[in-house]
């Protein structure tokens, strides 16, 4: 008994030769046919003359400028595929370009250690700054050995007034106030008048003195 064989169906259809018409009436049954594929209400002569419509294919603007790879930022190995180098040029661009990431490595790692070391470090041990604001040794020797002025001499303390002397302060300050409401200046510019008045009697007391 003989195998039997099992018909395989193609998963693609096989491709339609189109064969050239040779007379009008095999034009017209060609075109009678392929208007089953259409929409509804179109023709070949419409689809044919509205296919390309509204797109502008001059030479002006079409785009036949390829990306610029100089004005990236970076460069890698994908980025040197464009470019029209030689190989020892491309050798030497992606060495510079591991060098850069290297150093730049190097750098974070030393600016990592300079952080943690200056956390450490506790503020007393880093005193150069304030040796510098500081004055030098020659400049509090003059300042020390100059002349004294009588500002720095302590003040000599005042003793308590006797009740009698308070009383007489207090009569003469009563009798300044009633000269100072009885003052014509006083009504037209009070403040003017107050501090004359005060200036007046600080002058005679440092007179008294």
């Amino acid at each position: 008994m003989g195998k039997v064989k099992r018909q395989r169906q193609k998963a693609h259809n096989a491709a339609v030769k189109v064969k050239q018409a040779t007379s009008k009436e095999e034009i017209d049954i060609a075109e009678v046919k392929d208007t089953k594929h259409l929409p509804p209400g179109l023709s070949h002569a419409e689809v044919r003359a509205s296919l390309f419509d509204g797109i502008d294919m001059s030479k002006y603007h079409i785009t036949t400028k390829l990306p610029d790879f100089d004005a990236r930022s970076t460069l890698s190995s994908k980025s040197l595929k464009g470019l029209n180098l030689k190989k020892k040029e491309k050798q030497k661009l992606r060495h510079d370009l591991w060098i850069q990431k290297l150093s730049a490595l190097d750098a974070a790692k030393k600016k990592a250690k300079e952080k943690a070391r200056k956390a450490q470090t506790p503020v007393v041990g880093d005193i150069g700054a304030l040796a510098d604001a500081l004055p030098t040794l020659d400049l509090l020797l003059k300042k020390s050995t100059g002349p004294k002025t009588q500002g720095n001499d302590p003040k000599k303390k005042k003793g308590t007034q006797s009740e009698y002397t308070r009383k007489k302060q207090m009569l003469a300050d009563i009798s300044i106030f009633q000269q100072v409401l009885k003052d014509p200046s006083y009504r037209k510019n009070p403040t003017v008048a107050i501090s004359e008045h005060l200036y007046e009697r600080q002058r005679r007391e440092e007179m008294d003195t």
